[in-house]
């Protein structure tokens, strides 16, 4: 059955997969281990995306790596953090967008779905204004619930109008498939190299 609507992610499906190498870059930067700098950044991922300001999030995970965060230089040294973590993340993948848009122009529903800190979403906004490709967007830090919990599929749900089966939902993380799961939501797990052909053929009309 080709669903009435389509939810996709945003990190690793809309976007290309995070470019790993600015994690060593930064980490020699601010003196500390890639692997060390890449662990603070996602232990303290899911307060960012829920909502916590970007410098108590850069504040954390310089505290957990050890590095002193009181110094002249602080400021300046967040700054570049979230430039380049915003970076990182702002790379397109044209192809899933142009399936977004073929798919409303052919009379279905789309939304974004994303957990998403408002730096990140202000570049990507400037870029693309979302409007001309969704009808609906959520991001976690704008409505302070993040996937993979339930409420925010529901939240996307009653906002397209839509029951959960008529609907596919769109993402590369697990956890984030089964929190949709669990309310109903058809999944599509976007992964590998012929992951964007499989979501076409999904969505297509037969």
């Amino acid at each position: 059955m080709v669903p009435q609507a389509l939810i996709l992610d945003y990190g690793n499906v809309l976007s290309q997969p995070q470019d790993e190498g600015w994690f060593e870059l930064m980490a020699a930067e601010i003196g500390a281990s890639g692997d060390a700098f890449r662990a603070a950044y996602w232990q303290h991922r899911a307060s960012y995306d829920a909502g916590i300001p970007a410098r108590e999030y850069w504040r954390r995970v310089l505290e957990m790596l050890g590095i002193d965060h009181e110094g002249e230089d602080h400021g300046l040294v967040t700054d570049r953090l979230i430039g380049a973590d915003v970076a990182s993340w702002t790379q397109y993948r044209d192809e899933v967008w142009a399936l977004a848009r073929v798919f409303r122009e052919g009379g279905g529903r789309t939304a974004f779905l994303s957990n998403g800190v408002p730096e990140a979403m202000a570049r990507i906004r400037a870029d693309r204004p979302l409007e001309r490709w969704f009808d609906v967007v959520i991001v976690s830090c704008e409505v302070g619930v993040a996937k993979p919990d339930p409420t925010i599929f529901e939240l996307c749900l009653t906002r397209l109008k839509v029951k959960p089966r008529q609907a596919l939902f769109v993402d590369d993380r697990i956890e984030n498939l089964e929190g949709a799961a669990s309310v109903g939501l058809r999944t599509f797990h976007f992964a590998g190299p012929d992951a964007v052909s499989r979501l076409e053929r999904s969505v297509r009309s037969p």
